[in-house]
């Protein structure tokens, strides 16, 4: 029997459904991270390098600013949600909702009483005469996205990924389409893209009122609150040491350079756009899916198998965007080409952010454990370890190679996460891996890269002959079996 034939052999119903849930996710994220993508041309296009190495540094700031809102409640919602029992379920809401609600609030207030000191400041160096203007608008960013995050959790719970996908998509196209307006028409500026930013969530938690006002209206418990702090805050130090993963590259080479070079290095990040779509998809569905079937006799098994499943998808996604890149940025778009020229320079740092979104999908399988076992306290030691490396390579590395060492401060970011949790599962949660045939998998997929980067140059064709070789070889290599599509086609089908 062939690998995929016989991993899906006895999990093949609980897969497909993780399938059908991360293909509808996919639809929203795929859709929704193209239009957000269109921003990228068009920022490139209408505004000056500074001024999108300005826009970057604002909104890793509102990246950091929503960890802090979130308090964890968002992981400890879902962790006591109870489909039997809708009373816990809006007790638990109700908790969650009210804590960001009120947290949010108050540091938006004391953002906008102290805007100038924190415009000035090093992390963003902002120096336009309204800058403290501009960051009271930033300010009102992470209070919307506050204001609909429980509800968003809500609805993967309630396993109703279309709507989901639905309100994803209002927000993105309202953000895309006032850009347009604000920035293109009204020439707005950065004040523009801000302003787009704020009314996003704002659209989106027009349509969750009702749903508020009937779910966080359930009696205060303060012994869940208590429960709930303690599941949920050690999230908080692993989530915030993501971010600085993340975005930390931004402020850090805005000390050590410039706001011009930021905005090159955003808009070339921002190009390895498909594997973050992958990662982000799966991650959606990843969550619900392990919660739900936590209980499973073989859920360790089920778990373990998701990783070879995701790495084989990964391949794909890295050969077709790596080297396709470099002829779709010289597609024309609005004012121009779909990415001005003088980005083209920093092409490199694609591929390398595409291998650390790879990594980072791996570190995101390897925490369903953790959470199951309702041990979160051990995350922050591979989110933190990641952290501190990918601050202290930045800082080693962009002064030596350029930008390109924000990109492989990254991927030593994630690998070490990825590390550390993989250290520390086997006390927690065991799971065997597939490691044979995830080495097989990257090995292929960096193989053929190479090798057509040198023979053909990145181009479209070399992107498809990628792909068809890479396929080839996990055929070759009996990683895939003769019945490799007929299985792949029923990871989509609903479990009727």
């Amino acid at each position: 029997m062939c690998y995929f034939a016989e991993l899906m052999a006895s999990s093949s119903a609980r897969i497909r459904s993780l399938a059908s849930d991360t293909f509808i996710y996919g639809i929203s994220t795929v859709v929704g991270r193209f239009l957000t993508f269109m921003l990228t041309p068009l920022y490139t296009n209408y505004l000056t390098q500074s001024e999108i190495g300005s826009v970057a540094a604002l909104y890793a700031a509102i990246a950091f600013i929503n960890i802090a809102y979130s308090l964890g409640m968002e992981p400890a919602f879902m962790r006591f949600y109870d489909k039997d029992d809708d009373a816990a379920t809006a007790s638990a809401f109700t908790i969650a909702f009210r804590s960001v609600l009120v947290l949010s609030a108050i540091v938006t207030v004391v953002t906008v009483v102290f805007a100038d000191s924190i415009a000035s400041s090093q992390f963003l160096q902002l120096t336009s005469p309204d800058a403290g203007w501009l960051v009271c608008i930033a300010s009102l960013i992470p209070l919307g996205d506050a204001l609909i995050l429980m509800p968003f959790a809500r609805l993967r719970m309630l396993r109703r990924p279309r709507q989901f996908m639905a309100l994803r998509l209002l927000g993105i196209v309202v953000n895309v389409t006032l850009n347009i307006v604000f920035v293109v028409v009204l020439d707005w500026r950065i004040e523009g893209v801000l302003w787009a930013g704020v009314a996003a969530p704002a659209s989106i938690l027009l349509f969750f009122l009702r749903d508020i006002f009937v779910w966080a209206r359930a009696r205060w418990s303060q012994s869940l609150f208590r429960e709930m702090l303690t599941f949920g805050m050690p999230t908080v130090p692993s989530s915030l040491s993501g971010i600085i993963v993340q975005v930390a590259d931004r402020p850090i080479m805005l000390m050590l350079a410039s706001s011009a070079l930021v905005g090159v290095y955003q808009t070339n990040f921002r190009l390895a756009l498909p594997m973050m779509m992958l990662v982000t998809v799966f991650e959606y569905a990843w969550r619900p899916f392990y919660l739900q079937h936590r209980d499973d006799e073989d859920a360790p098994t089920l778990f373990s198998r998701v990783l070879t499943l995701f790495t084989a998808a990964s391949g794909v996604v890295f050969l077709v965007t790596a080297l396709a890149m470099p002829d779709i940025v010289r597609l024309p778009f609005i004012g121009g080409r779909l990415v001005n020229p003088s980005y083209w320079w920093a092409l490199d740092v694609v591929p390398i952010v595409l291998f650390a979104y790879w990594w980072n999908g791996v570190g995101i399988v390897l925490a369903a454990g953790f959470n199951i076992r309702k041990k979160t306290a051990h995350l922050p030691l591979a989110t933190g370890a990641a952290a501190v490396v990918n601050v202290v390579m930045t800082l080693l590395l962009i002064p030596h190679v350029g930008i390109t060492g924000g990109a492989w401060a990254k991927v030593a970011a994630y690998i070490t996460s990825a590390a550390v949790l993989f250290a520390l599962l086997p006390r927690v949660y065991p799971m065997k891996f597939d490691w044979r045939n995830i080495i097989v998998i990257v090995m292929s997929c960096s193989v053929v890269y190479l090798a057509l980067r040198e023979l053909l140059g990145s181009t479209i064709l070399s992107a498809f002959v990628a792909v068809v070789t890479y396929v080839a070889l996990l055929f070759l290599t009996r990683v895939f079996g003769t019945s490799m599509f007929s299985t792949l086609q029923s990871l989509v089908r609903r479990n009727g």
